[in-house]
């Protein structure tokens, strides 16, 4: 009885209980990321993972600046521009417009998912996520390198993660990306929807 009961508490201790465990910023945009993620991608979005990722990119500061990127999301001037050529409904871009940057966040997500083939949501999440963070012509010359080295181009982990070209610190940088979204910040955002990615990636 005092086992099952030890068990049953480390489970609870093990979930977050409430937007206490979020940061406050990001719940100023939990319910746009909740309806946009929906309209885009359907019922079943893995909204924590989208929380996630713009956990990674700005902390939910959107008038976040890096030293080529902007707000919530984290674009460039030139990617923005380039996404209202793709996404005319994003119309005239302006990066530092939470609502614009959560909803051209999702799109380019949906765009690259339609150009990446990997084996399972799990593995085709990890490389969307490369994408984003590197280009999909990175991602592109890492799937071959993979290829020629014997390993599995369409299998992230333990695969197309481990070889790459690029500068060390961007390849330092990339993996992390992907792995500090998935297997990090998801799971403060879990109890933000049903569609959790990669319970168990490894």
């Amino acid at each position: 009885m005092r086992y099952i009961f030890i068990s049953v508490l480390f489970i609870f201790l093990s979930i977050p209980e409430s937007n206490a465990d979020v940061p406050r910023e990001s719940l100023k945009y939990k319910r746009e990321l909740i309806r946009q993620s929906r309209i885009i991608w359907g019922l079943d979005a893995p909204i924590p993972l989208f929380a996630s990722q713009i956990h990674q990119e700005s902390t939910w500061n959107h008038l976040a600046k890096s030293k080529y990127a902007k707000g919530l999301t984290q674009f460039t001037d030139s990617t923005a521009e380039w996404m209202i050529e793709i996404f005319p409904e994003l119309k005239r871009a302006n990066v530092y417009n939470p609502n614009w940057s959560i909803r051209a966040m999702l799109l380019y997500d949906s765009w690259l998912d339609e150009r990446i083939k990997s084996i399972d949501d799990c593995n085709q999440w990890a490389m969307i996520l490369s994408s984003y963070n590197g280009g999909l012509t990175w991602l592109n010359r890492d799937k071959e390198l993979t290829e020629t080295r014997g390993s599995n181009p369409n299998i992230w982990w333990n695969n197309v993660e481990k070889y790459s070209n690029r500068a060390d610190w961007a390849i330092k940088e990339n993996r992390n990306y992907s792995k500090n979204i998935i297997l990090k910040h998801q799971i403060i955002y879990a109890h933000w929807g049903e569609s959790y990615i990669c319970k168990n990636p490894l």
